[in-house]
């Protein structure tokens, strides 16, 4: 073979490697920004982003123009879980703040890679934020089970040591004299005494899980009588109720005393709320389901009280949470739960300073 000849099968063979080469960094390229996860390499120490793949900016809530540069100070846990970790890669959650507000809970699978005498970072990152919610409620769910077991048994011994608490109490207040201070030790203990019957009583009606006997009803006679049965605790204060009560409400299926309950519950905390002088409103009417093939029968209650704070408005139907100083933090969870075994829904929305408003939503019967 000639010079000219070598020469010429040399270039061909440098092109064919070249073009070999090119081929499988598009395919490396296309396997990086096509991932279904988010790839990233991250900088040690300045913790900062030197490559990502277009998902990552979608997970991160960065523009692809920025995520290069961007950093991302919870990536030092990483780095210190590789640095003591004997395996090569370390599989770890990790919470980060995107610069909209929220936070991110990720599952990070990381190791380090060398670039050019330089040690980095590979991450690949996925959003695990609905997973770990619905943990969190399986876990919540798991302990209410448990708390309903607990309280019941706690509940059942509380009772009969209470009942002779109570009785040789009433005995000493028939005994003291009418104007000695030991007649004000005396009812202060019966009170007390009472109170703890109300939470034993509610933590029973809490742990019990009884089915509701329904029929069709019309749920304006409900609201009404419920509406009565707590008058005297608008006397109270100065608070005005104005109902506006649809008129040819459809009926729904409902047990009467279990759903008397409720309203009896959002009436009374909706007093509650009410510093001094304020109003209630009850309002009913129908409305299409969220997927608009039925009929739904909703009752707000609204009210204009002191609202609820937003750290508290997750944690309101949570059993035994309570703001109220004589409160036994049960009557929403127990709502809530009456409200589900008749197949309805419970919303609710607050303005701080300004009231709150729970609406309560039965399906019409013959419609999911």
């Amino acid at each position: 073979m000639d010079t000219s000849a070598a020469i010429f099968s040399e270039r061909d063979n440098s092109r064919n490697r070249i073009e070999k080469l090119e081929k499988q960094l598009a395919w490396y390229k296309s396997f990086f920004e096509n991932a279904a996860d988010a790839v990233l390499i991250v900088q040690p120490e300045t913790w900062s982003i030197l490559d990502a793949n277009p998902y990552a900016s979608v997970l991160l809530g960065i523009s692809e123009d920025h995520i290069v540069g961007s950093t991302i100070p919870q990536f030092r846990r990483i780095f210190k879980l590789l640095m003591k970790s004997a395996s090569p890669s370390v599989l770890s959650e990790l919470s980060v703040d995107t610069p909209d507000g929220h936070s991110v809970m990720m599952e990070i699978s990381a190791r380090f890679v060398e670039y050019h005498g330089q040690r980095l970072i590979q991450a690949i990152a996925r959003d695990v934020s609905e997973q770990r919610a619905l943990t969190d409620k399986l876990v919540q769910a798991d302990k209410l089970v448990l708390l309903g077991q607990l309280s019941a048994g706690v509940a059942h011994e509380i009772r009969n040591p209470l009942a002779a608490i109570n009785l040789n109490l009433q005995l000493l207040q028939r005994k003291a004299i009418a104007d000695s201070g030991d007649i004000q030790c005396i009812e202060s203990a019966l009170l007390g005494v009472q109170r703890i019957s109300r939470i034993v009583e509610s933590t029973l009606d809490f742990s019990r899980s009884a089915t509701p006997v329904t029929r069709k009803q019309q749920l304006n006679t409900v609201i009404v009588n419920s509406v009565e049965l707590v008058g005297s605790t608008f006397k109270r204060k100065t608070i005005s109720v104005n109902l506006e009560l649809q008129q040819n409400l459809p009926e729904v299926m409902i047990d009467t005393q279990q759903i008397q309950q409720v309203f009896i519950n959002l009436l009374t905390n909706a007093a509650d709320s009410i510093k001094a002088k304020g109003s209630i409103s009850v309002k009913t009417y129908t409305e299409q389901t969220a997927r608009g093939d039925g009929t739904m029968v909703t009752a707000s209650v609204r009210d204009s009280g002191t609202g609820i704070k937003d750290e508290d408005l997750s944690k309101i139907f949570n059993p035994f949470f309570t703001k109220k100083a004589d409160g036994t933090g049960l009557g929403l969870p127990i709502s809530q739960r009456i409200i589900y075994e008749h197949q309805g829904i419970i919303d609710v929305e607050t303005v701080l300073d300004e009231g709150t408003t729970f609406y309560v939503k039965f399906p019409v019967p013959g419609y999911a």
